[in-house]
């Protein structure tokens, strides 16, 4: 992930380099999951994932089955997925079902169906992360 504005406030009142760490936790949960599991067996997909208004972007592999989170971004990314605001990213504000909320996906429309089984996986990961920050070895994640 690139950070050009330093610790900026996420929604919630998270600064960016804990946001940072709650996305990569919800990653590797929402990669434990046995629906992702069967969904990403044999897929072999390269992301990158932005928050346009942070300027924040890490790449989200999938390979032989495992997701794997990278700060250094790939040269030609499978999918490009963006949020326009770290607001629509969090799924904070206005109703999430508004198209400001939901992010812009660009990629071939084959692999659209394994990126959304992830992304459901990720953001009810990140949901439950930012209810109670906590990773496996009971440090706070903010």
């Amino acid at each position: 992930m690139s950070h050009s504005r330093e610790f900026e406030t996420a929604p919630g009142g998270i600064s960016k380099r804990a946001a940072q760490r709650l996305i990569q936790r919800a990653l590797v949960l929402a990669g434990r999951s046995r629906i992702v599991h069967q969904h990403i067996r044999e897929a072999d997909l390269t992301s990158v994932w932005v928050i346009e208004d942070w300027r924040l972007a890490w790449a989200v592999t999938i390979r032989r089955g495992e997701l794997d989170f990278d700060r250094r971004l790939p040269r030609r990314p499978d999918i490009r997925v963006s949020w326009a605001t770290a607001a629509a990213f969090f799924g904070e504000g206005e109703t999430p079902t508004r198209n400001n909320f939901q992010p812009q996906y660009e990629g071939p429309a084959g692999a659209r169906r394994t990126w959304d089984v992830v992304q459901r996986a990720f953001q009810s990961a990140l949901r439950e992360l930012l209810q109670n920050p906590i990773d496996g070895d009971g440090r706070s994640l903010v």
